[in-house]
């Protein structure tokens, strides 16, 4: 069990010192407040600039969530029974890390979605859906009713966000046009 909940420990401590040293980066998009209000990881709520200081919450969770992985670790090291019952929280927890993250920004070296960096090599494509009656997120909001969903095809997974505009989905294409060949 000391191996799983410690892989899962050093594989969230990476993501976050990974994610922190991005946000670091020069933001190439959104620049204005304008494209901060047009994009959105969740349908009601618009994004908030790649800061720490705004990104509190995210770093919240991921600190609970570090600090309850490091006394999994402790008391597994301790224990003298092989229970993995309590092996599935950290689990459940690593499905949810991308939403608790309000983040959506292109950087240098790639995009930084919810609580994850793709860097432009991993990358393979990207396309924009249209949002219909039909969409899962339609009927959150007007705004969103009438938008798209940007999904970013990489090796192993996509990352997604809402664009609620034309104008901004154009800058969108634009930008990872010049980086996903």
């Amino acid at each position: 069990m000391i191996n799983i909940t410690g892989i899962l420990f050093l594989f969230l401590c990476f993501r976050i010192f990974r994610l922190l040293i991005r946000m670091k980066q020069p933001v190439i998009f959104p620049v204005t407040e304008e494209d901060l209000q047009e994009i959105r990881i969740q349908p009601k709520k618009s994004v908030e600039l790649p800061i720490i200081n705004q990104q509190k919450t995210g770093l919240l969770w991921l600190g609970l969530t570090l600090l309850f992985l490091l006394i999994l670790v402790v008391f597994d090291l301790l224990s003298t029974s092989k229970d993995l019952s309590y092996a599935v929280i950290p689990l459940l927890v690593l499905f949810t890390f991308n939403q608790v993250w309000n983040l959506f920004a292109i950087v240098e070296n790639g995009v930084l979605c919810g609580g994850r960096f793709v860097s432009w090599k991993n990358i393979q494509s990207y396309h924009f859906e249209g949002i219909d009656q039909n969409h899962r997120f339609y009927g959150y909001s007007p705004e969103v009713n009438s938008g798209y969903e940007l999904w970013i095809t990489t090796k192993f997974s996509e990352v997604s966000c809402i664009v609620t505009s034309e104008a901004v989905k154009e800058k969108l294409a634009g930008i990872l046009d010049g980086h996903v060949s």
